[in-house]
């Protein structure tokens, strides 16, 4: 049982360490994204590029719901400073 138990909490370090990885990749692409943006302006396909990056902020967001379904922490740096 007890063998059991550890390797389920190494899958979830592991799955863990897979969202942090695939949340850092979803940023570099939102990051291009904004460049896409940033050279369009308001021409043609502003509108959907910045439809684009919403979107992927979204995964973004949806990716680091699920750390915290699994109990990772929450980086105390990104804590909200609002009292």
């Amino acid at each position: 049982m007890n063998e059991t138990v550890e390797q389920t909490k190494e899958e979830s370090t592991s799955a863990q360490q897979e969202i942090h990885t695939f949340r850092k990749e979803i940023d570099a692409v939102i990051q291009k994204a904004q460049k896409i943006q940033a050279a369009l302006g308001r021409g043609s396909g502003g509108r959907e590029i910045s439809l684009v990056v919403t979107k992927l902020q979204e995964g973004k967001m949806w990716a680091g719901k699920i750390l915290e379904a699994m109990g990772s922490p929450f980086p105390k740096e990104l804590a909200d400073k609002a009292e």
